[in-house]
């Protein structure tokens, strides 16, 4: 298949009629070597060495010292394509086996800070929230611009199949190179050292060393980092231009415009013009349908087939793996299966949350059943892959307001409890999780609500320390379940002997909700009204579909026209249905009328 050129790097003379040859990722030199594109994996080469052998970088070397580590290396090769499909560049990352490395390091040298993904949609949220643009720098061999100390500098052996120009077989590493253990942690001290020497107003955040914001100038600037993107959130042009300037004389960046592709997601920021020429964010869309799409190709899903309509049988309980069902050989794509998918359910698709998560425990005995099940969700991904995550300001909605829920005994084959919880900032979701409650079986609904709400409050009070850190605040969380009990247990001082069997740390819900600490308004909501509710289990179709569109999805999922007219036709549907079934009684009693009649008037004859 060929795709056009979008590399405005690229030498067109090395392509045949400007185009390229769209197929998988070579894995090793060889067959990058063997592969149609093989002048552009070339270049792509040879860019990445040259990147490593500045003066300043490596020295570079003919032969290694006698007695000396040497760390081989292979080359990464990764056809990057942009959301719409189109090509972006080829890329050919060097990187080491760190693992083979015998020296000790403690934790604390190979801890590298990454953002959690929660925090990169708060920021998004607070864009809209004070009218910050969202801007994108991408550092480009971000590793290779963190110093080594002397005593941990190391030898590398260039990849296998690989022949330098100059006949150099390696080089002496004096920076970070990709694959060590320790080049995380390398590379976040120049970028942290960059933030701080630069922008000294801007404060790191106690909760997330990722996340720095402050004002320059009386303007809000937020700067959040992920490994080499740094995402950038300013109301003035002023701003950008002086990160701008910085970070180009610092690093080798690249500027990519207002954010619209990170982590592999397709961002849509849509925006208002003010009188004065200056743009802010009104709604900010996330989607994955690039991703599901190249997943269905990857594992072989018929999407000319009839979707499902939900993505897990309502009531699914999968038998526990025994010797005999367990299939070795379907553990890789099993496992690359569930990793996808939970990538996708984490990122922006929430309404498959609970049913990869309980996929996962199958990985490590795979079976054939588990596989089917995993394919049917891809599927229904696929089916509803013009589904985002949609975000718009609700000034009428509370700072935070957050939902739990649990289904008791949920896991039958443990008979553990679920929890399941979501989080919204001003009508915008921007965190939710599933998970078994691991550490205590609950003896009844009540006791699992209670255990529910605690890890919940949990989750919802990180966020809130890391608002109020910035932006103080006195307004309470509002946290929403739908068992009364518990909303009585959490707010009454005296704790009730049916839950003094409870571990501990779950008690400290009542301190939250009551008292001088109190953070949290616990509020009782109907079943009904509970979006965490498919968190927890797999909802049936009915409930999949209609209530969460009218409710969860309505802050949760944009839908589009083609799902909302699924799920009228299928409400046409039941109300044939029901008018069938309401002629067929009609029916009926007019033939008993007759009947009966008849009977009268022969017992008048008689």
């Amino acid at each position: 298949m060929l795709l056009a050129l979008r590399d405005a790097d690229s030498d067109p003379a090395d392509f045949p009629s400007d185009a390229f040859m769209d197929e998988p990722d070579p894995a090793t030199y060889r067959q990058a070597r063997l592969s149609p594109n093989w002048r552009q994996w070339h270049k792509a080469i040879q860019s990445e060495i040259d990147g490593i052998l500045q003066p300043d970088r490596a020295d570079p070397v003919t032969a290694f010292p006698p007695g000396s580590t040497v760390l081989p290396s292979k080359f990464v090769f990764k056809l990057k394509k942009l959301t719409d499909g189109s090509l972006d560049k080829f890329k050919a990352r060097c990187t080491t086996r760190g693992d083979m490395d015998r020296t000790f390091y403690e934790e604390a040298e190979t801890f590298a800070p990454t953002p959690q993904l929660t925090t990169f949609r708060l920021l998004l949220a607070l864009c809209l929230k004070h009218r910050l643009m969202p801007y994108h720098y991408d550092v480009s061999q971000a590793f290779l611009q963190a110093l080594i100390p002397e005593d941990e500098r190391y030898y590398v052996r260039f990849p296998k199949g690989y022949i330098h120009p100059k006949g150099y077989v390696g080089a002496y590493m004096k920076k970070a190179l990709y694959g060590h253990r320790t080049s995380g942690r390398l590379w976040s001290e120049p970028a942290h050292r960059f933030m701080t020497d630069r922008y000294p107003t801007l404060s790191r955040s106690t909760y997330d060393e990722c996340l720095y914001i402050g004002w320059i100038d009386t303007q809000l600037f937020i700067v959040l980092i992920y490994v080499d993107d740094f995402i950038v959130a300013c109301a003035d042009e002023l701003s950008r231009a002086r990160f701008h300037t910085d970070i180009m004389s610092t690093f080798q960046a690249t500027y990519s415009g207002v954010l619209n592709q990170f982590l592999q997601l397709r961002i849509d920021v849509q925006t208002e013009t003010l009188p004065t020429g200056e743009s802010y964010p009104t709604r900010i869309e996330l989607s994955h349908e690039r991703s599901i799409t190249d997943l269905c190709a990857k594992f072989s899903i018929d999407t000319d087939k009839q979707p499902p309509r939900s993505p897990m049988t309502e009531g699914l309980s999968l038998p526990i793996p025994s010797p005999d069902t367990i299939d070795r050989s379907i553990e890789t794509p099993l496992r690359s299966l569930i990793y996808s998918l939970l990538w996708l359910a984490r990122t922006v698709r929430p309404d498959i949350y609970y049913h990869v998560t309980y996929l996962a425990q199958f990985c490590h005995q795979p079976t054939v059943e588990a596989l089917t099940a995993a394919k049917r969700i891809l599927h229904y991904a696929y089916s509803t892959r013009d589904y985002t995550l949609a975000m718009a300001i609700d000034s009428a909605a509370p700072q935070l307001t957050a939902f739990c829920d649990s289904d008791h005994a949920g896991d039958t084959a443990t008979r553990n409890s679920v929890s399941g919880y979501c989080l919204y900032f001003h009508g915008m979701l921007i965190d939710w999780w599933s998970k078994k409650q691991k550490s205590c079986t609950a003896l009844h609904s009540t006791e699992a609500e209670y255990v529910a709400m605690s890890e919940a409050c949990t989750s919802a009070l990180a966020i809130y320390n890391t608002l109020t850190e910035f932006f103080p605040s006195d307004e309470l969380i509002t946290i929403n379940v739908d068992n009364s009990a518990v909303q009585t247990l959490v707010t009454q001082r005296a704790l009730s002997s049916k839950l003094k069997h409870i571990a501990v740390r779950y008690h400290a819900v009542r301190n939250w909700c009551q008292g001088p600490l109190r953070k949290f308004t616990p509020v009782w909501i109907p079943t009904d009204d509970n979006q965490s509710d498919i968190f927890t289990k797999a909802l049936p179709i009915t409930k999949h579909g209609v209530p969460i569109i009218d409710k969860f999805t309505a802050r949760l999922l944009d839908i589009k026209d083609r799902r909302v007219k699924l799920v009228e036709k299928l409400r046409a549907a039941e109300a044939q249905q029901l008018h069938a079934q309401q002629q067929q009684l009609q029916q009926q009693q007019r033939q008993d009328k007759i009947v009966l009649a008849s009977l009268q008037r022969q017992n008048l004859i008689g």
